[in-house]
């Protein structure tokens, strides 16, 4: 067995000159990510969302044939460098939730392009919304072969929970059993998520739902597998043959910037003990919900209830928000010790100290022990760690 790190919500702003995802940086391109920003924060896997669309799927089959990807017979495309690409499709049903389709090889990838021709605007955007209600779209996946994922689940914005419903079970009855998968979001953490009791069947996904490349892993998963495959992966998710997740690596919940509820008329994140879906201080109705709030209005237990075996949670923070740690320094660290990963989760404290000074060192030493003090997020506007 090995260990794999991979963030597997990424995506891709331009292929073949045309901008692909709407709202992600231009300068995002997928030989970026699989060449310079995978290895750059160390991940060995890495998803990329956009797949379905056709200036992305045409880049893919190019690499295919200059040999800077190889298909897997497994499933999943290999790069030269070793890192493994997940190719998948974000995508919006009629109820309006977003969910992840992850998909084994370049024909799985046609196959979901011929179904959905007809039913968007522009095959060539990301997340568009698709004429086919979520059950439609988990019955796709299934004939493809892949792995259906909702994402973001709690988020406001078009999280599955966050958004459309109190209890899965009740809207998609037997359909629920085909999903194995959850992603948990920026603003959400294993606790949240362990205080609904349908969540226990669930493995959970902490991803970046990265838009640029500084933000490529700023949430990731560390994965037990035998293999670089997508059916290695599939084992993960579904914790077969001694495969599993071993750890979620993600934000705290307080940097999300959909944590608490936020009342625009105020311009105010709302404090108040949860839930909170009014402004007590100007009486806006129309105010925008917080994870935690929603998650409190619709949990089962006051405490998270886990099944044996969740993988722990690691609070982090991306090192570009760490207070004090610009470029130059974080330029010395990564020639030291040659990936973001390494770094947080690998090096000594004594050694970041001598490269980078006592207060960045306190701060990552902090970190990995969840003791960072943050200013929560809500809103739209994500949290930020105070400097102490």
């Amino acid at each position: 067995m090995r260990e794999v790190y991979g963030d597997l919500h990424i995506h891709i702003g331009s292929a073949r000159g045309r901008a692909v995802k709407i709202t992600a940086s231009r300068k995002l391109d997928l030989k970026t990510v699989i060449y310079r920003d995978a290895p750059r924060k160390g991940l060995d896997m890495v998803g990329v969302v956009d797949a379905a669309c056709l200036p992305v799927s045409e880049e893919i089959e190019e690499m295919l044939g200059t040999g800077e990807l190889q298909e897997l017979s497994e499933g999943g495309f290999l790069a030269r460098n070793d890192v493994l690409l997940i190719a998948a499709c974000e995508v919006e049903s009629l109820e309006g939730m977003h969910s992840i389709i992850y998909l084994p090889y370049m024909e799985s990838i046609k196959k979901y392009q011929k179904y959905i021709r007809s039913r968007v605007r522009n095959m060539s955007l990301s997340t568009q919304r698709v004429n086919a209600g979520i059950k439609e779209l988990i019955d796709l996946c299934c004939l493809l072969d892949g792995v259906f994922c909702p994402a973001h689940a709690f988020t406001p914005h078009k999280g599955i929970y966050g958004m459309w419903t109190d209890s899965l079970s009740a809207k998609l009855g037997r359909d629920l059993e085909q999903i194995k998968v959850l992603e948990l979001g920026l603003s959400a953490d294993t606790q949240m998520a362990g205080m609904l009791a349908e969540t226990r069947k669930f493995t959970f996904l902490s991803n970046s739902d990265a838009h640029s490349s500084p933000n490529v892993g700023r949430e990731y998963n560390l994965f037990r597998m035998a293999a670089k495959n997508f059916q290695e992966l599939r084992f993960c998710l579904e914790n077969k043959e001694g495969r599993r997740v071993l750890a979620n690596y993600g934000m705290d919940p307080l940097l999300g910037k959909y944590y608490r509820s936020y009342c625009p008329e105020c311009n105010t994140i709302r404090m108040e003990e949860p839930p909170v879906f009014v402004c007590n201080n100007c009486g806006q109705k129309k105010i925008i919900n917080g994870v935690y709030d929603r998650i409190v209005s619709i949990r089962d237990y006051d405490i998270a209830h886990h099944p044996v075996g969740r993988p722990p949670y690691k609070y982090r923070v991306p090192l570009k928000e760490l207070p004090g740690l610009g470029p130059k320094t974080m330029e010395k660290l990564l020639n030291h010790f040659y990936n973001e990963i390494e770094l947080v989760e690998k090096a000594s404290i004594d050694d970041v100290e001598r490269v980078a000074g006592e207060s960045i060192a306190l701060m990552i030493k902090k970190m990995r022990l969840g003791r960072l003090k943050i200013s929560p997020g809500g809103g739209g506007h994500y949290g930020k760690v105070i400097r102490i």
